[in-house]
């Protein structure tokens, strides 16, 4: 679909995407900020952040926001990434202004009230210690911590509980106004509205924001690791939990494409936005029908995670009552070294790429899912990222799958935690 894409003065750079006879606007703001941009004692902190600008500040008072959105029957949220956060506002297109004015008076206006900067550290506590209480959260913790040393993707984007109890208002909102800058977001509009149109209104409401210094580039890199890291989790839990992760390389890298089809043969295939796809696991794929057609597991599932940095592949497995964590891990390396010994049958990969095709249909379903993918890909390189990655998918080889899985899923770059489920306590 035609986009229309335009950079302000202040470096705010803006992104239309106008479907025509559609009455309803998605709009999205894109920082580069997430918990990759933290340091050791504010871990957390952009998350917090998040939490902070739906307090208030400028134009807008507590509450203001939710109750806007209410009225014009529309729905809102925000994520935090550890590559970015983003914010959106699905309304009617008429209402343009509202979300322009919302995301403009966020930008540079919130409040921080030192009131309200405690209030939400008890609910950001309390949020970590709610994912404390599951499973899968510790075994996720326990595996980034454990493949990365030195960048940070070793801490997840709710950060640690110490850094939460202790971070003070002032260093939180310097980190705000640091980052929440023209120059360092991008604003998305996908709906009905003419562009020349839309861009006046823009103008109006983010040409006056005024840019920061850029922040400084990361210099932090992951050095390579050089032999299996493996840990082992007892915790009270309803069942065992088997979680292997492979570096592979940043978003950008020319292997991208081929390790999404191996990712979708191994263990199937849920989005460039997996969180989109709910509970929904994919069954044609080797890990499912190795180990949960078998009655060695309930649930299995492969997520590729495409980051600004090297990252991870991860496969993740959750044991059937009575399954051994050692015959789980069998299967998970005989099924990776088939990848490596065999080229993938021209059936198989057409049915992998099918897959990855369904879900790019259904990932362009409505104003908000494109606003995501199109904030997405933004976050992670450039607007048109995700839909070019899936084209050359398309054009992946069984050969390069073959060879990916040589490159990448081999033990010495593999960290693995098993987690052993304890009676839960009555």
């Amino acid at each position: 679909m035609p986009t229309h894409v335009e950079t302000l003065d202040n470096g705010l750079k803006v992104i239309l995407r106008p479907i025509p006879d559609t009455k309803a606007l998605s709009t999205w703001v894109v920082y580069r900020i997430g918990s990759r941009n933290e340091v050791p004692g504010m871990t957390g902190s952009t998350h917090w952040v998040e939490h902070m600008l739906f307090k208030g500040g400028g134009k807008l008072g507590k509450g203001d926001i939710d109750q806007m959105i209410s009225r014009l029957g529309g729905k809102m949220n925000a994520f935090t990434d550890t590559d970015y956060t983003m914010y959106f506002e699905t309304i009617p297109a008429s209402a343009m202004d509202t979300a322009l004015m919302i995301e403009s008076e966020r930008m540079r206006n919130a409040a921080f009230d030192p009131k309200e900067v405690e209030a939400e550290r008890t609910v950001v506590i309390s949020e970590r210690e709610g994912a404390e209480n599951q499973p899968e959260f510790a075994v996720e913790e326990e595996l980034w911590g454990l493949a990365f040393h030195v960048h940070p993707y070793h801490w997840t984007a709710i950060g640690y509980k110490q850094d939460l109890a202790t971070l003070a208002r002032d260093p939180l909102y310097r980190h705000y106004l640091r980052y929440y800058a023209p120059n360092n977001a991008s604003l998305l509009l996908v709906g009905g509205f003419d562009p020349a149109v839309a861009m006046q209104h823009v103008r109006e409401a983010f040409a006056p924001l005024r840019p920061e210094t850029p922040p400084d580039p990361m210099r932090l890199v992951e050095p390579e690791q050089r032999g299996e890291r493996r840990s082992d989790l007892a915790r009270p839990g309803p069942a065992d939990l088997l979680s292997a992760g492979w570096h592979i390389p940043a978003a950008g890298h020319e292997d991208t494409p081929a390790l999404i089809l191996l990712s979708t043969v191994l263990g199937g295939w849920r989005g460039l936005v997996p969180f989109a796809a709910g509970d929904w696991r994919p069954r044609s794929n080797r890990l499912y029908r190795a180990l949960v057609d078998s009655k060695l597991a309930t649930d299995v599932g492969v997520r590729q995670e495409i980051k600004i940095d090297p990252s991870l592949v991860l496969a993740n497995v959750t044991l059937a009552e009575g399954a051994s964590l050692d015959r789980v891990e069998e299967v998970l390396d005989r099924e990776v070294e088939r990848l490596q010994k065999g080229v993938p049958p021209k059936s198989e990969l057409d049915r992998a790429k099918q897959q990855v095709r369904a879900w790019a249909r259904y990932e362009q379903d409505g104003v908000t899912f494109q606003g995501i993918l199109l904030g997405v890909s933004e976050g992670l390189r450039a607007w048109d990222f995700g839909e070019s990655l899936l084209a050359k998918a398309e054009r992946v080889r069984g050969e390069q799958v073959r060879d990916v899985a040589r490159r990448y899923l081999v033990d010495e770059h593999r960290t693995v935690v098993r987690f052993h489920a304890e009676e839960v306590p009555a």
